[in-house]
């Protein structure tokens, strides 16, 4: 989910005076008519040369525009044509038109599956890995650990594994034949149909889990959305209150979102200060770099109140991350930027690799001339200690794949794999939790290959979301 923060035109002028969400950018440059002509408003040209004049100012990579591009090409053509190379993650938009906004089974059914093969018999399923309470997916009885073999009507295979999910991202509806594992045989169960509806915001998942004699804290949200912080101080309060020694922190499929959020989260568990430095930004020649403390970084929008924050803190000098390649943006932040201060302790798989930062960038004019929106990436980001450059992902202290082990258990299971292995490094009993593990798989529906994943795609466009 994104919002947007409308700012003053004088704020505007200063794209570098805050840091944590989503602004409003005008560009209302006075056309020079001896150097440049006037195109008709609505035209190619028009729209293409707002979209290049607004990446020559806040651009990373702005010294790698072209000079004279060809304006006349559609502008989603247009602005993927102009992108840098080195630019995974940049989209633009129609606000008004959901067909130009990135597919996602999520968004549209409330649920996210792989497709995977398996190692020894070359079978091909889905795996339902989140299905988002009040959802359509939810309401039509489908939950985490669910199998899928056939979609609308056609078997599941390696040769159609992609095909079969492309067809389910572009409709409003889909048939999902499931089944379920007898030993190493799928048995086939019953076919659910399940149609795009409304989707609620999501509630965090909090537990207090006693193993070893040791009381611990388990969290896990969906984004870091704005508000987020100021929401889960009654559950930190209740950490705080039951005493807990140790927290996990479940951010495997958390696609991330506003820095704000991400500062705000990393006080409640570490306590640090106010003029604590946090996160650094290095922009394009305009942009600059700047470093801002946790505190105005996790305040600057007026959603929480930084003493309150204080109150309610863990003061934990160490901290378990669950993470894997769907973890992104503001979760890697989190992961990067608590390093300087506590130990963190990544467990699952490499994350996804976004040490990068945007804010939304539309036309402010009146009229407004421009409907697109953009999410071009503005910032290279790093931690107090000058570290980033995670492009390639974080890879984990301790590795596991949730999908070696399978039913996928609810979230906050102690047998939960990711869990588990948590709870064995914190209890000291890690290599007798692994060799339990090992013997668990043995015979079992061994994963050989991930064919899609829908979360993964989805991370294509969550961007780490910062103010000018």
């Amino acid at each position: 989910m994104r919002s947007t923060l409308h700012i003053s035109k004088r704020s505007c002028l200063n794209w570098m005076c805050m840091a944590a969400c989503l602004v409003v950018i005008q560009t209302s440059c006075k056309k020079d008519k001896n150097t440049r002509p006037d195109y008709p408003v609505g035209s190619n040209e028009n729209i293409n040369t707002w979209i290049l004049d607004s990446l020559k100012r806040y651009y990373y990579w702005t010294e790698s525009l072209p000079a004279k591009p060809n304006l006349s090409i559609a502008p989603k053509e247009f602005f993927t044509s102009i992108r840098s190379g080195s630019d995974r993650f940049s989209y633009i938009i129609l606000p008004n038109d959901p067909a130009s906004y990135p597919p996602s089974s999520r968004g549209k059914y409330g649920f996210d599956y792989s497709t995977v093969k398996e190692l020894n018999t070359g079978q091909v399923i889905g795996v339902i890995r989140q299905v988002l309470s009040e959802s359509p997916a939810s309401r039509n009885g489908l939950k985490r650990g669910d199998l899928i073999r056939k979609i609308n009507g056609k078997l599941l295979s390696e040769a159609n594994a992609e095909t079969l999910q492309a067809e389910l991202l572009a409709s409003n509806q889909v048939s999902l034949g499931l089944a379920e594992l007898s030993g190493n045989s799928l048995v086939d169960t019953r076919s659910v149909e399940v149609s795009t509806g409304v989707i609620l915001d999501q509630r965090e998942i909090s537990r207090i889990l006693e193993s070893g004699g040791r009381t611990i804290g388990y969290l896990n949200f969906d984004t870091f959305n704005p508000g987020l912080a100021g929401s889960l101080l009654n559950v930190f309060a209740n950490f705080k209150g039951s005493g807990i020694s140790d927290l996990i922190l479940d951010l495997r499929y958390n696609g991330g979102g506003q820095v704000a959020e991400a500062a705000g989260l990393c006080t409640l568990i570490a306590g640090l200060p106010y003029d604590k430095p946090f996160i650094t930004y290095r922009g394009n020649k305009n942009g600059g770099t700047r470093t801002e403390s946790i505190g105005s970084a996790a305040t600057f929008d007026g959603t929480v109140n930084f003493s309150t924050l204080l109150q309610n803190n863990l003061g934990l000098t160490k901290v378990y991350i669950l993470g894997t390649g769907a973890t992104a943006s503001a979760s890697e932040v989190m992961i990067n930027n608590l390093k300087p201060y506590i130990q963190v302790i990544l467990i699952g798989e490499k994350t996804r690799g976004k040490d990068e930062a945007s804010f939304r960038i539309f036309d402010d004019r009146k009229p407004k001339l421009v409907d697109w929106e953009m999410h071009p990436i503005i910032y290279k980001l790093f931690n107090a200690a000058g570290n980033g450059g995670y492009s390639n992902g974080i890879g984990p202290d301790i590795s596991v794949n949730e999908l070696e082990t399978l039913p996928l258990l609810p979230f906050g299971d102690v047998n939960d794999p990711l869990i588990k292995a948590a709870l064995s490094r914190i209890t000291g009993k890690t290599k007798v939790a692994l060799s339990a593990l090992k013997q668990d798989r043995a015979g079992a529906f061994k994963i050989g290959s991930v064919l899609t994943n829908t979360h993964l795609l989805a991370t294509e466009n969550s961007i780490v979301i910062t103010h000018r």
